[in-house]
């Protein structure tokens, strides 16, 4: 590895290091149980973002349905940047600022949960997406990178990351990993082959 390589890498490391040493434990943890009291009442929680977050939007409503396969009611945990023919469609009739928010009605109901990634928090299409969820009578939640104008139409919200798109989108992946902690009762999800030895 040529040192400037490495120098990067340690970089990075150092401030993912310090992100996580500043997360505000109190506004993750109120997030966390957001989401987990709306599975355990077999409520819905439908998850979004752009970008990089799209991605982490679909690995944490994956994650979210196989750690709550335990609760009674069939909880569902659904990304709403998981088909892309529905997202065009609606980029292409109406707006791309309306493809989360023309799909709430049809999923959510009241209690469920919206939950929002992003880096910037100004996304139009996200901001959208926040005013109709409240419309619906759903809880909003968000992750975000700067409070933007997302933290206000937030129920709950926790800010990590310094606004470094990186670094936040690290630790959206790693609020679904926390939760799926919180699902499990706090223990580690280690595969039995690393656990055996």
């Amino acid at each position: 590895m040529s040192a400037a390589a490495e120098a990067v890498v340690k970089g990075y490391v150092d401030d993912l290091t310090l992100a996580l040493a500043q997360l505000e434990a109190g506004a993750m943890a109120d997030v966390l149980e957001a989401l987990v009291l709306a599975l355990s009442e077999g409520r819905r929680v439908l998850v979004a973002g752009n970008g990089g977050s799209s991605t982490a939007a679909i690995h944490i409503a994956s994650d979210l349905m196989a750690a709550s396969t335990a609760f009674d009611g069939a909880p569902q945990a659904v990304a709403l940047t998981e088909n892309i023919a529905r997202i065009t469609a609606i980029a292409n009739d109406y707006s791309y600022d309306e493809i989360f928010s023309r799909q709430l009605p049809g999923w959510a109901r009241p209690g469920d949960v919206l939950l929002l990634l992003s880096v910037s928090a100004r996304s139009a299409n996200l901001v959208r997406a926040a005013t109709v969820g409240r419309d619906l009578g759903m809880t909003v939640l968000a992750a975000l990178g700067d409070p933007g104008e997302l933290a206000s139409l937030a129920d709950r919200y926790v800010i990590f990351g310094q606004a470094d798109y990186g670094l936040t989108e690290d630790l959206h992946v790693a609020l679904g990993h926390m939760a799926v902690r919180v699902l499990s009762g706090g223990d580690a999800c280690r595969y039995r082959a690393a656990v055996d030895g």
